[in-house]
C-alpha cells in the first residue's frame, strides 16, 4: 500500500464486536436468504499455479498462493490506524484494505501533524492527537489537541466492511500475482531475434550488390541463385550452428511465454473477473454495501479493463503462434540453403518443399524484410526495416510498433462494422495499439481506484464532535533534542472506554493526566484525573513493596501494560546526602482509580488550566516495584502479552530488558544478560561500567 504523505504514527486495533453468523434451526425447512454476502470462489475457481518454478518472486507461498496476505483464518475484524504529517488518518482493514480516510485538515480548516491516533475496540470512536499552529500563521508556537470523532457508519456496517475487506484483499493478491507473472514473462522473453535483425541491417548497409536484401532472398527462394555477398553472409555470419541455436532459443522462449499466458495469466484473469463481478453485485446492493461508497460505474470500468487485458493476452498468444509457424518454415528453408551453399549433405526429411511452403516463405519475406528504415512518428528514432521480432513489443510500456491487422470476416471486423456493437457495454473494449504492459498498468490503476472509493466515502462520514487542548510545544526545538513527553492511548473493550495518558510538561514531570472517554454513547463524555507519586507502596510492615527513601517521585514515562495495569517509569532523588538519581519501574492496577476520582472536563479550557481536576496519589497503590540501580533511565516500553519491559538509557545508547514475571533472583540473572547497545550488539553488564558511569553523569 503506497501512501502519498509521510507516516507519523501507527496503531493496530482488534475489534471487540462479534461477527454475526447466520444460524438456521434444523427443523426449519423453508429457505431463508442470508443478510450477508457469501463468497463461493473456492467452489468455482481453480487454484492459482505456483510461481516459484517460473519466477524469482518470493512473495507467494507455493502451498497457499491465494492466501499470501494470510487472510484465511482471521476470526476477528482488525484495523491498522495510520496517521500522517499532513492531518490525514487512514483506517486499513487487516492492514491491506483501506476502509476510511479522514481529512482532519478539511474538517478543522487547518492542517497539522497527527501525533497519535487509535480506534476504540467497539469501533464507535476515533481518538486523535494533533499538533497544529495556534492560528493560521505558521508561528513557532503550536498547540496539541485531543480530538474525538464519531464513526457511526463504520460501527453500523462493520460486518459488511469485514466482508468487503476480505474480497479486496483477494483482489490485491491477484494483482500482485499478475504483476509477478508479467515479470516472469519478461524474463522468459529473449532478444536474440534483435541480434539477427542487427546483422541483417549491417549487411544491408555494407553489401556491394544492387537491390534490397528482401529481393536477394526472394531470388534465392525462386531461382536458387545468390550473390557472393549474401552467400558469405549466410555461411559465415549466420552459419548452420548459429541458425540452429537461434531456432532452439526462439522456440524455447516463445513456448515458455505461451505456458505463462495460458496457465497463469488466463487463470488469474478469470479470478479477477469473478471477484470484480461480485464486487459489482455488492455495489448494487445499496442497503448493505452501496452505502459504503462502492460505485457501480467504477467497478464496471474495472471489469472492462480486465477484459481488455485478457483480449490483449489472447492477441499475444495469436502472435506467438503465428511467429512460431513463420520461423519454423523460414528457418527450415534457410537451413537447407546454408547447407547447400556450404556443400554439406542435406537430410532428405527437410529437403523437399511444396508450392504452398514456397508461397508461405515468400509472404514472410515480403512482410518482414525491407531495407527502408521505419519512422513511427515525427521526430522519433528511425528503426530497422526488418521486423522479425513482434513479441517483445507487447512487453514494453509503449504503443505497439506493429499493430495486428484486422482479418476480414473475423469477429473484430464484424464489431468494427457495427455501430451498435461498438457502443455496447456488454463487450470488452479492444485497444489494438496498446501493449500488454500498458493495459496492465491501466488495469491496476482502474481496479485500485474503484476499490478505494469506500475509504473516501466512509472517511467523510467520520465527524469530530469535540476537542481538548492538551499543551503547547515550541517548534523551533530540533526533533533530536526535543524533550520527551509521554503520550499513550489505549482502548479497553470490556468497559467501552478509551484512555489517554498525557504529560503537559516535559519529562520528568511531577504529574501525569489520565483521560478516559465513554465510547458506548455517541459523543461520549470525557473525564480526567491528575496522577502523581509520593511514597511508593503501603506503609504496612508486612508489605515488601515499599519505598520510604523519597517522598515525591517524578514521572519519566508511562504506558498501559495491559487492559488492567498501568506501568510507570519514575525518577527519585536519594536521601539528600548524595546527588545520585535512581530510576524506578513500577505497576499500578487500573481498578485503583474509582469513578469518584475522575472529573468531567470541558473542551473550552486547556487541560493544564483545569483547576477542578482531582489529584490522586498512586504511590500507595503500587503493586509491583523495582529500583533500577546503576542506570539513569530515559523512556521505556512494556508488553503485557510478552511479559517484558524494555528501558532505554538516558543517553539513548543502550537498552535493558526486564522479565516482568520473574522472581528477584531470576530477574537479576536475566537483567545481567539483557543489556543491549542500540546497534543490537549484546553487552555484558558488570556493575557500574564505563558506559554506566557516562550515563549516570549525563
Amino acid at each position: 500500500m503506497d501512501l502519498p504523505d509521510n507516516i507519523s504514527c501507527m496503531d493496530w486495533i482488534e475489534s471487540s464486536v462479534t461477527m454475526a453468523t447466520q444460524e438456521i434451526p434444523a427443523d426449519l425447512g423453508e429457505f431463508i436468504p442470508s443478510d450477508l454476502f457469501e463468497d463461493g470462489s473456492e467452489k468455482f475457481l481453480p487454484k492459482l499455479p505456483a510461481l516459484s518454478k517460473i519466477s524469482t518472486s518470493k512473495g507467494f507461498d507455493e502451498k497457499a498462493v491465494e492466501d499470501s496476505k494470510r487472510l484465511c483464518g482471521q476470526t476477528s475484524f482488525n484495523i491498522l490506524v495510520v496517521g500522517s504529517t499532513n492531518g490525514h488518518v487512514r483506517l486499513v482493514a487487516y492492514g491491506i484494505s483501506p476502509i476510511a480516510e479522514v481529512d482532519l485538515a478539511a474538517q478543522m480548516t487547518q492542517g497539522g501533524k497527527i501525533i497519535s491516533a487509535t480506534l476504540s475496540a467497539d469501533l464507535q470512536s476515533l481518538s486523535v492527537v494533533m499538533e497544529r499552529p495556534e492560528n493560521m500563521e505558521q508561528n513557532a508556537q503550536h498547540q496539541v489537541y485531543l480530538m474525538a470523532l464519531d464513526c457511526m457508519l463504520l460501527t453500523s456496517r462493520h460486518q459488511e466492511l469485514a466482508t468487503y475487506a476480505m474480497k479486496h484483499g483477494k483482489i490485491v493478491t491477484y494483482l500482485e500475482y499478475l504483476n509477478s507473472t508479467l515479470n516472469a514473462v519478461s524474463e522468459a522473453w529473449e532478444d536474440i531475434l534483435l541480434e539477427m535483425e542487427n546483422k541483417l541491417t549491417k549487411y544491408a548497409q555494407q553489401k556491394a550488390s544492387d537491390g534490397t536484401v528482401g529481393d536477394e532472398f526472394l531470388q534465392l527462394l525462386m531461382w536458387g541463385r545468390t550473390s557472393p555477398d549474401l552467400q558469405a553472409f549466410l555461411v559465415n555470419d549466420l552459419s548452420e550452428k548459429g541458425l540452429k541455436k537461434l531456432g532452439h532459443s526462439i522456440e524455447n522462449s516463445y513456448t515458455n511465454i505461451q505456458k505463462l499466458v495460458l496457465k497463469h495469466i488466463h487463470c488469474v484473469g478469470r479470478a479477477l473477473l469473478y471477484h470484480l463481478s461480485e464486487i459489482e453485485g455488492m455495489a448494487q446492493w445499496y442497503d448493505k454495501y452501496g452505502v459504503l461508497g462502492l460505485s457501480t460505474s467504477a467497478v464496471k470500468e474495472a471489469v472492462s479493463s480486465v477484459g481488455s487485458f485478457m483480449l490483449k493476452a489472447n492477441e499475444l498468444l495469436h502472435v506467438i503462434d503465428t511467429s512460431m509457424k513463420n520461423f519454423r518454415a523460414f528457418f527450415r528453408w534457410l537451413y537447407v540453403v546454408i547447407l547447400r551453399l556450404a556443400e554439406e549433405p542435406v537430410p532428405a526429411a527437410i529437403s523437399k518443399m511444396m508450392m504452398k511452403d514456397v508461397n508461405f516463405v515468400a509472404d514472410f519475406l515480403t512482410e518482414n524484410f525491407t531495407d527502408a528504415p521505419q519512422e513511427s512518428s515525427p521526430g522519433a528514432t528511425k528503426k530497422s526495416g526488418f521486423t522479425l521480432e513482434r513479441v517483445g513489443q507487447y512487453l514494453k510500456k509503449s504503443d505497439l510498433q506493429f499493430v495486428q491487422a484486422v482479418v476480414p470476416g473475423s469477429w473484430q471486423s464484424f464489431v468494427e462494422s457495427n455501430q451498435f456493437l461498438q457502443e455496447s457495454d456488454m463487450l470488452f473494449p479492444h485497444h489494438p495499439e496498446k501493449s500488454l504492459l500498458q493495459l496492465f498498468e491501466c488495469l491496476d490503476k482502474t481496479v485500485r481506484s474503484a476499490l478505494n472509493l469506500p475509504a473516501s466515502s466512509i472517511g467523510q462520514s467520520v465527524k469530530c464532535h469535540g476537542e481538548l487542548q492538551l499543551y503547547s510545544v515550541n517548534t523551533t526545538t530540533k526533533e533530536e533534542t526535543k524533550p520527551h513527553r509521554c503520550l499513550q492511548q489505549h482502548t479497553v473493550a470490556k468497559d467501552h472506554r478509551l484512555y489517554t495518558l498525557v504529560m503537559t510538561e516535559d519529562s520528568p514531570s511531577a504529574s501525569i493526566y489520565l483521560i478516559r472517554q465513554n465510547t458506548a454513547k455517541q459523543g461520549g463524555y470525557r473525564e480526567a484525573v491528575c496522577l502523581h507519586f509520593a511514597f511508593l507502596g503501603s506503609p504496612k510492615d508486612d508489605d515488601s513493596v515499599v519505598s520510604q527513601s523519597c517522598s515525591e517521585h517524578q514521572i519519566l514515562d508511562a504506558a498501559f501494560y495491559d487492559d488492567k495495569t498501568l506501568s510507570f517509569l519514575l525518577h527519585e532523588k536519594g536521601d539528600g546526602k548524595s546527588d545520585e538519581c535512581v530510576s524506578v519501574l513500577c505497576q499500578v492496577l487500573l481498578e485503583a482509580l474509582q469513578d469518584e476520582h475522575f472529573t468531567q472536563i470541558s473542551s473550552e479550557t486547556a487541560l493544564g488550566q483545569c483547576e477542578n481536576i482531582c489529584r490522586f496519589d498512586l504511590g500507595p497503590h503500587v503493586s509491583h516495584y523495582r529500583r533500577l540501580d546503576n542506570m539513569k533511565a530515559g523512556t521505556f516500553a512494556v508488553s503485557g502479552s510478552r511479559k517484558v519491559a524494555c528501558v532505554l538509557f538516558g543517553n539513548c545508547r543502550r537498552v535493558r530488558l526486564f522479565d516482568m514475571d520473574a522472581e528477584d533472583e531470576e530477574e537479576s540473572l536475566y537483567e545481567d544478560k539483557s543489556t543491549l547497545d542500540v546497534s543490537g550488539i549484546r553487552l555484558e553488564d558488570n556493575g557500574t561500567s564505563e558506559d554506566n558511569k557516562e550515563n549516570l553523569s549525563s
